[in-house]
């Protein structure tokens, strides 16, 4: 979906189930973006928000992200670390990596809102874990309650993230790995100083101190530690609202890896026994030879 294109809230449905199945393409873009297509999380989600209502602009834009995803059907995610080097860190590659990773740390916490861009006026917010160059966590979430500042709504972005780092955290514990206080970056200074800042924030931040209270006690318990990360570097951003072309591609890169650079990669072939040949196996059945002609031009 284009990020100059506004969706309209509609009272009524416009385009009937009978000439485009508008529920059933989010339910599959739903599954796509939960399991390896993290840079359709934000547009799928947004789009999911008109399932009961959809119009023609709506209807262009899933047929847009379908196309995209068809178009990129190479990306993907990878996971590797140095043979020589420590188990469980993060590999320094093209594809993958993220300029603030270090290398020291096993789990790279990134979290992000919007402010009030949802017709509703709440906030989305969007949270990226990032292990041996790979997202192992994500999501995009449409706030419960409405953010009377930026601070408030990253505040709550921050809550989320924390919550899904220390369940990874246990996680990995369970299985052997022993991880140190978790990072986690963030692109608002004043959720920062609101988070470390001790009970003088309080007075302002009345309506939503029960979740600040909660991010200053992981501070406190040194279970999490907070470090500026400059909105450029704010991959978090990818999940919280529509991006233009180039910083899109830009974040997208840094989580998704493309195969066809890979020199190694090497696309699987299958013998179509109809006509005799060897066949793209993305392009045996004859469906998938109708998606080839239907998508053929870029996104």
């Amino acid at each position: 979906m284009l990020h100059s294109v506004e969706l309209p809230r509609l009272k009524e449905r416009e385009v009937p189930d009978s000439e485009f199945r508008y529920l059933s393409a989010i339910g599959s873009l739903l599954y796509i973006s939960g399991c390896t297509r993290p840079d359709i999380a934000a547009a799928t989600g947004i789009l999911a928000r008109h399932g009961a209502t959809p119009g023609k602009k709506h209807v262009d834009a899933v047929k847009r992200l379908i196309q995209y995803v068809y178009n990129t059907r190479k990306l993907g995610i990878k996971y590797s670390r140095e043979s020589d080097g420590d188990n469980n860190t993060p590999i320094i590659y093209g594809q993958g990596h993220h300029p603030l990773d270090d290398g020291k740390n096993h789990m790279m916490v990134f979290a992000d809102s919007d402010y009030a861009a949802d017709y509703s006026r709440r906030s989305t917010q969007g949270c990226v874990v990032m292990m041996n160059g790979g997202p192992i966590a994500w999501s995009t979430v449409l706030g419960k309650t409405i953010c009377c500042s930026t601070a408030e709504a990253e505040v709550m972005a921050a809550v989320s993230a924390s919550k899904e780092a220390l369940h990874l955290k246990l996680l990995l514990k369970e299985i052997g790995v022993e991880h140190g206080i978790l990072t986690i970056h963030e692109d608002n200074q004043a959720c920062i100083a609101q988070a470390t800042g001790g009970l003088r924030h309080f007075r302002k931040a009345k309506h939503y101190s029960i979740a600040l209270r909660f991010l200053q006690k992981l501070v406190l318990d040194k279970a999490v530690k907070f470090e500026y990360c400059d909105t450029d570097s704010q991959v978090a951003d990818l999940f919280t609202k529509a991006l233009d072309e180039q910083k899109f591609n830009y974040f997208a890169s840094k989580i998704m890896y493309d195969s066809s650079s890979d020199p190694d990669y090497a696309m699987m072939y299958l013998y179509d026994e109809d006509t005799g040949n060897w066949s793209d196996a993305l392009m045996l059945s004859a469906q998938d030879k109708l998606m080839e002609e239907f998508f053929s031009e870029d996104a």
